[in-house]
């Protein structure tokens, strides 16, 4: 399977979960004891597995060989370590059993991480190709520590646009975004079933170390066209959006009913509303900006975007992507402007769509980093139920823009 999969200009990658055993396994019937278990107590199963004990001199020195095994029987380059249930039944019966004076089971939870930490430094001093991603349901196990062998971490299993607005958001303030794995994935999403557009998963998966994980085999030709134009961009920013500064603006808020955010007092238009992000590169001679909104608001056509970390004295050439929109979106207003012979709706906009696409805004202005930040880009006006052309902003539900910045 490497072999394929090298032939067609990949690198190949494996995923592995071997901190955990199945009772059912020829690991176990033999070596009961390495798992975490409390004797005389029914055990807590998870993914019907349970946890082997790392702090057991015996097991990581198994886990080590075996994966070296793995890691050396094709031409692995990428490794994605998983450790995928609660850390519980928390006994090892190797420190209970042990002569060298460290018998304490409060020190076990301690000891895991530390046999892990000597696991993976053996292991990647063993395959210095290879790229190791930690992740452990999700982000479990983003510390410090761990970044010494994985530079790259799993941020979470929910991959909603919406939802990683805000978990990439809160990880930004203790990591650079450099180590947070985003992808974009199938629709509707997996844990949320909201459906996001295809731009606005791309515009948020964009901001870390990006990746797709659906299977293009089910993708219609305008979405596989749309996802080589995104390959395309990211490989052109990648340097700014993985290794630049990360500025965080406003940041998305419960929003109540009524539509008022809860941060309105804060003055800001959109508050609780708008998430915004720019990253900026070291030499401040680039920078991309994602402006995103939760639901859209009666009324509310205007927005700005606020970059941040640009240079105040420099001249910025501001500008964003040419993109048109599928006509189906646009709902019954199609039929203002559909042949009168065409009696069914969905006739019309099944037809049309397959000829016509909406035109979208762009944006293209010069200005000073401080009027930029200080002022902000006013974006052209969205939608509001009264017409449409290429100067109007489509602006729906979880939609974004990204914009990208370059030095004068």
């Amino acid at each position: 399977l490497a072999d394929k999969i090298n032939a067609l200009g990949m690198d190949f990658g494996i995923w592995v979960e071997p901190e955990m055993v199945s009772v059912k396994s020829e690991l176990y019937r033999a070596h009961p004891d390495w798992a975490l278990e409390i004797p005389g107590k029914a055990h807590s199963e998870g993914r019907n597995q349970r946890i082997l004990d790392l702090s057991n001199p015996q097991v990581r020195e198994f886990i080590i060989e075996k994966m070296s095994e793995v890691f050396s029987s094709a031409n692995i380059k990428y490794v994605k370590w998983d450790m995928n249930r609660p850390f519980s039944d928390y006994y090892s019966r190797y420190l209970a059993n042990s002569k060298v004076g460290f018998a304490e089971q409060s020190e076990l939870g301690h000891r895991y991480i530390m046999g892990l930490y000597e696991i993976m430094a053996e292991l990647t001093a063993r395959f210095p190709h290879i790229l190791f991603e930690g992740c452990a349901s999700g982000g479990n196990r983003f510390d410090l520590g761990i970044l010494c062998y994985f530079p790259q971490i799993w941020a979470s299993d929910d991959t909603d646009a919406l939802a990683r607005g805000f978990i990439q958001t809160g990880y930004s303030y203790g990591y650079p975004m450099s180590c947070v794995s985003a992808h974009v994935s199938a629709r509707p999403n997996h844990q949320t079933l909201r459906n996001t557009p295809l731009e606005t998963r791309f515009g948020v998966a964009a901001f870390g170390i990006f990746g797709y994980e659906m299977n293009f085999a089910d993708l219609p030709s305008d979405a596989m066209n749309a996802i080589k134009v995104q390959i395309e961009l990211y490989k052109k920013w990648r340097s700014v959006l993985q290794w630049g500064n990360f500025y965080r603006g406003r940041a998305f808020g419960s929003m109540p009913v009524s539509g008022v955010s809860e941060n309105a007092a804060a003055g800001i238009p959109g508050a609780g509303n708008i998430l915004e992000w720019t990253v900026v590169s070291p030499e401040k001679d680039k920078a991309v900006g994602l402006i995103f909104q939760n639901q859209v608001l009666p009324n509310w056509q205007f927005h700005s975007y606020f970059p941040k970390g640009l240079d105040p004295a420099a001249m910025y050439i501001l500008y964003g992507r040419k993109r048109k929109f599928d006509l189906r979106n646009f709902g019954d207003l199609v039929n203002t402007v559909a042949p009168v012979h065409i009696k069914s709706e969905s006739q019309i906009h099944h037809i049309l769509s397959k000829f016509v696409k909406m035109d979208g805004e762009t944006e293209d202005c010069i200005s000073s980093g401080a009027a930029l930040m200080n002022g902000g880009l006013h974006m052209k006006q969205a939608f509001g139920g009264t017409g449409y052309n290429e100067e109007t902003r489509y602006f729906q539900d979880y939609a974004c823009r990204m914009y990208f910045m370059e030095r004068q």
